[in-house]
């Protein structure tokens, strides 16, 4: 029989890939390696060495994973890396290429304990979940003493919860399946709270028990753990047919088993143990978890980002109690190393938007703080949990009208603060903005964290950081990982902002983050004047997937009327970055995510500030097309199509658009959504079309927004002088003069065009 074969394939857009990429550089030590899934693999083996012929070489075999971890730190320099895997009838197979990376002496070290070290580090008895045997002697005197306060809240609500009736199973058939069943899907949503309900109140008195040793406390608690452990797994929160009342069940029971174990027999035990076993084993199978490997071979999966952790700390509280607990932890360790977080590099953004980033970040927490306690194991030497914050700081400056890009980010964050507070107490000496998070989660009114979790993090972290505003940070910052650039006037407070948000992502529009390449959003003195739509009714309807999803209803560009391929992988890039005194310059490129309608799609964005937005579309298409600019606001524009512009006006704040293309554009105007949503809370948009009339192979057009504050609008005058190597603007703008020049593609790096010297993409002139 012939020896297997490694693909050695390119990884997919939604694949994890081969990491380290060849000759990369790491910034942890040891780097996590991870691979393409091999067809036909039981079983893998990997290699590692200073050299690239392995003759003296580290190797790591039967691994359960496409991916593996070093237990220790490796030497800084160059090393070499390749894998194998076995059949699961014995056959190895060749070695895959072999690849370089590189470790430098700074590298943070951030090795896996090892399973052997696991066992070790891990508490032979309970607690184990966020409190350790060895700490609850000081947990409950904290408890009694100087928190008694704080826990006297959890107490009082114990005591409610005492004798009180359980909340029911859930029963009424729901679905997220079917989008036009509105029952089906309050059905669906209302048995994942009744679930979370049912799930907290057991929680609480088991926790009261835990510090108190009071046996009311400990008999309820058992009682609720018994009757969460007789809900049906396959009825109403059975995995398959409703994960979001699943999830919860996957580790909060093991929450209530840890902390109320002394209260349990060993027929409970037993009992809780074979129900927490069937669960995991339906998430197991699912495309959440793909046996373990679709989870870390195919990361890109929304929901299976918030599955892993929940049944890591499973495996945390059922350690040596169920045969899989092992495996499990296996499975959330490795996946937490090798591709978590995985809508982001290290600089902290987060693709799916900053709702689902508060979303995850608030779930993460709770892995983060249970591998500390459990396993010794710091999370947070990650890099991404050092600039975590800066997400939200940049993107929802304090009175943001919106929240940015991705699902249901017009969403306020004032709610946020039970995660962000654990962030900043973790990383108040060694992430040097973790103070500009405090000020920021301040402004918003963020409250730190209630409930159990609440209570541990004042109990047993470190003080959060004295909050600092953020006066000496730059006002502009590009999240690369994402392709989200953000654009401010000043972080200090939305009313005397200028934000302008820029999109070109690598992560295409995947997932929650649909927003299309090279579109935008505009808010300016508290107001939101050119919005994105990231509205949802319900996940899936028509009006989320063919409204919303869709390139049309973004400040994105059309081709013949057709947006760019939505629900995928198809990515843009940002290609280009400067910033000057008084103005920053960014340049997307958006041509891969159209399908194969246009060879060229860049749009330079030049904000010159305060008060001046330069767009500049250079596009081509391979036959001859119409482009269409689109832009979208929450009140009807003001359009004049013969001196080519639209305004725009809020309570607070307006806008004036100026087009100058290379032929007149045609204008069209029209309110409403089509397909409209389901549910009629969300408030009206007007849409301006500004499009080409003649078919032609190419455009380049120039957007002017001069977006102003209050309701006297600015005078304007501008001029665009075209050379063969660049681009020039002449803009007056209430009496002052600003001179600004791009130079084209294929032209020196320094020249001059129309009396405006040219150094780099683009410069500008302020008298």
């Amino acid at each position: 029989m012939a020896q297997p074969r490694v693909a050695n394939r390119p990884a997919q857009a939604r694949e994890a890939g081969y990491r380290p990429a060849d000759r990369e550089s790491v910034e942890l030590n040891p780097p996590s390696l991870t691979w393409v899934a091999e067809n036909g693999a039981a079983s893998y083996q990997v290699q590692w060495s200073k050299t690239p012929d392995f003759k003296t070489a580290y190797s790591a075999t039967g691994l359960r994973f496409n991916c593996y971890t070093h237990d220790k730190v490796l030497s800084p320099g160059a090393w070499y890396w390749r894998y194998s895997y076995t059949t699961a009838k014995g056959q190895v197979s060749d070695w895959s290429t072999v690849r370089q990376f590189e470790i430098p002496g700074g590298a943070v070290p951030f090795p896996l304990p090892s399973e052997a070290e696991r066992k070790r580090l891990m508490p032979s008895g309970h607690p184990r979940l966020f409190v350790r045997p060895e700490t609850l002697p000081g947990l409950r005197a904290a408890a009694a003493g100087e928190y008694k306060e704080k826990f006297s809240v959890l107490r009082a609500q114990a005591d409610k919860l005492v004798g009180a009736r359980l909340v029911p199973e859930p029963r009424e058939p729901g679905t997220a399946t079917v989008k036009t069943d509105m029952t089906l899907l309050r059905n669906w949503w209302k048995n994942r709270e009744q679930t979370m309900q049912a799930c907290t109140e057991a929680e609480t008195v088991a926790f009261v028990y835990m510090l108190t040793g009071e046996q009311k406390y400990g008999k309820e608690a058992r009682r609720r753990l018994m009757a969460l452990a007789a809900w049906d797994p396959a009825a109403e929160t059975n995995f398959r047919r409703n994960c979001e009342a699943a999830k919860p069940l996957l580790h909060r029971i093991a929450r209530v088993y840890d902390w109320a174990y002394p209260m349990l027999s060993a027929t409970d035990r037993k009992t809780v143990q074979a129900v927490v076993q069937r669960r995991i084993r339906d998430a197991w199978v699912s495309g959440e978890v793909g046996n373990g490997v679709g989870a870390i071979n195919s990361p890109r999966n929304s929901h299976g980002n918030r599955t892993f952790h929940k049944i890591g700390e499973s495996a945390i509280v059922f350690f040596g109690e169920i045969p899989e607990a092992g495996l499990w932890l296996d499975f959330a360790l490795n996946k937490f190393y090798a591709v978590y977080p995985v809508w982001s590099d290290s600089d902290g953004g987060w693709h799916e938007g900053l709702n689902y980033w508060a979303g995850y970040m608030s779930k993460i927490v709770w892995w983060l703080h249970a591998m500390d306690v459990a396993l010794k194991i710091d999370g947070f030497k990650k890099p991404f949990f050092s600039h975590v914050g800066d997400f939200g700081l940049y993107v929802a400056p304090p009175g943001s009208p919106n929240q940015g890009f991705g699902d249901l980010s017009h969403r306020p964050p004032s709610g946020w603060g039970h995660f962000l507070d654990y962030f900043t107490r973790e990383t108040a000496n060694r992430a040097p903005n973790s103070v500009y998070w405090q000020w920021w989660g301040e402004q918003w009114n963020m409250k730190s964290g209630g409930g159990i979790l609440g209570f541990l993090y004042e109990a047993t972290l470190p003080k959060p950081p004295a909050p600092r505003a953020p006066t000496d940070l730059p006002t502009s910052k590009l999240f690369r990982g994402t392709g989200i650039a953000s654009m401010h006037t000043t972080l200090l407070d939305s009313a005397d902002d200028v934000h302008f948000l820029f999109k070109c992502s690598p992560f295409g529009s995947m997932s929650h983050g649909f927003n299309p390449q090279n579109s935008f959003q505009l808010n300016a003195y508290g107001e939101c004047l050119l919005p994105a739509c990231v509205y949802r009714d319900w996940y899936g309807t028509g009006f989320h997937y063919k409204w919303v999803h869709e390139t049309v209803s973004q400040n994105a560009v059309l081709v013949d009327r057709q947006g760019q391929i939505p629900h995928g992988p198809s990515p843009g890039r940002m290609v280009a970055e400067e910033h000057g005194e008084g103005w920053d310059y960014f340049c997307g490129d958006a041509a891969m995510a159209y399908g194969g309608r246009l060879k060229r799609s860049l749009r330079h964005v030049l904000f010159i500030k305060p008060d001046i937005i330069v767009l500049f579309d250079e596009l081509e298409a391979p036959e001859p097309s119409t482009f269409q600019f689109m832009l979208h606001g929450f009140s009807e524009f003001r359009v004049d199509s013969d001196a080519q512009t639209l305004s725009l006006q809020q309570p607070k704040a307006g806008l004036l658009v100026r087009y100058m293309a290379e032929q007149p554009l045609k204008f069209k105007q029209w309110d409403g959504f089509n397909p409209a949503p389901l549910r009629g809370e969300f408030p009206n948009q007007w849409h301006v079309e500004a499009s080409t009339v003649a078919t032609e192979r190419t455009a380049e057009n120039i957007t002017l927004l001069f977006p102003y504050k209050g309701t006297s609008a600015p005078t304007v005058k501008a001029r665009r002088r075209d050379t063969p190597q660049a681009t020039v603007l002449e803009i007056e703008l209430n009496g002052k003069k600003t001179r600004a020049g791009f130079r084209k593609a294929g032209a020196p790096a320094s020249i001059e065009a129309a009396s405006l010297k040219i150094e780099g993409p683009v410069s500008v002139l302020r008298p």
